[in-house]
């Protein structure tokens, strides 16, 4: 197969909730470096060098978060942001890109593929990466179908979507068509589905327009009745369209809008040190945690402790207590049970509706 035009749009949307008191609204979780010695969007750009031209990579975001990330980006030219009035889920997120991307594309001399990535994973070998997404891509340029690149699971996690591979694609080593999309099962259909060889959903999704675009008509009519609003308005009229339309667009996932849906889906599998290191506790155990460690990005003193997490630029002393994740930063301190996430995300909103609004 012919190596196509491969271009590359980053999604940066959301805050991050499960990394709080580090990620906030003015320092979203993919301007954090978390196990990675840059920030994760720098990182997640950086191992695209050599694949796909600096030119066609695209970071896609909420308006209101387009200046950390250009801050964060300073090598990225602004016309290559791509800004969104405010957080609708994926699904408009990744309509509303490859609307925002079409005059470009149009230019082209072929039809292009698109590379739909998050800014804020982990995968420490981008070489194994590159080839892979490589491969994804000449499977959608040849074929009216959308690829997505599995990951053996290591548990049966119910914060993932689970592939289920069908029969071989043909012509393409190790490739599949696929059976089933699940999105985020519960731990009992999640191990029924890991027995039957279902890998995880990274999160990644390769595409030509054209085969996106027949999706939405098909399974998103009222997304896809906005998005022609917006791609059909007048150059001087379209910032005013979006203003109007993009509020009113159903806010739903890309996995539920259309993965869950679509019959054309093929998959690859990944192995590049992939990681969707996610909340504090997820951050433990790719550094290493076992249950057993204390890690700690500072100085750390222990006596009859076990499984904690900590940072802090000051000496944090752990007496007799296990499971711990403490963290601080120059103004609020977390102390909380490695793996109760979802609290968290609960304490946040709880700070949100007390007016609290400098700490998030």
């Amino acid at each position: 197969m012919k190596p196509p035009e491969l271009w590359a749009v980053i999604l940066a949307g959301g805050r991050g909730l499960r990394f709080w008191p580090r990620s906030r609204l003015k320092r979203p979780k993919p301007t954090l470096a978390l196990g990675t010695p840059r920030p994760l969007i720098v990182e997640t750009i950086a191992r695209l060098r050599g694949l796909i031209p600096p030119s066609r990579i695209f970071v896609s975001t909420a308006a209101e978060q387009a200046r950390v990330f250009q801050q964060a980006l300073p090598g990225l030219p602004r016309s290559q942001f791509i800004l969104e009035p405010e957080g609708r889920d994926t699904a408009a997120g990744i309509g509303f890109a490859a609307v925002m991307l079409e005059p470009r594309l149009r230019r082209t001399s072929a039809e292009a593929v698109l590379a739909v990535l998050p800014a804020d994973h982990v995968i420490t070998r981008p070489q194994a990466f590159r080839r892979t997404l490589a491969q994804a891509a000449r499977i959608a340029a040849a074929e009216e179908v959308f690829v997505t690149i599995g990951i053996k699971p290591t548990a049966p996690s119910p914060l993932f979507g689970y592939l289920l591979p069908g029969r071989p694609y043909p012509g393409v080593k190790a490739a599949v068509r696929l059976r089933r999309f699940q999105e985020k099962p519960e731990p009992r259909l999640a191990k029924k589905l890991i027995a039957r060889g279902a890998l995880w959903n990274a999160g990644m999704f390769v595409f030509r327009p054209s085969t996106l675009r027949r999706a939405w008509r098909r399974h998103q009519p009222e997304l896809a009745q906005g998005l022609d609003r917006i791609a059909q308005a007048p150059a001087r009229e379209q910032a005013r369209v979006i203003r109007a339309v993009f509020p009113g667009l159903p806010r739903i996932s890309f996995d539920y809008a259309i993965m869950e849906k679509a019959d054309n889906v093929a998959m690859v599998p990944g192995d590049f040190g992939w990681a969707d290191v996610g909340s504090w506790d997820m951050l433990y155990r790719f550094l290493g945690g076992d249950g057993e460690k204390n890690l700690a990005g500072g100085p750390l003193a222990v006596l009859e402790s076990r499984g904690c997490y900590a940072e802090s630029r000051k000496l944090v002393a752990l007496v007799g207590v296990q499971d711990l994740a403490l963290v601080e930063t120059e103004d609020a301190i977390l102390v909380m049970k490695r793996g109760e996430e979802a609290l968290l995300k609960a304490l946040v909103a709880r700070l949100e509706k007390r007016g609290l609004k400098k700490y998030l």
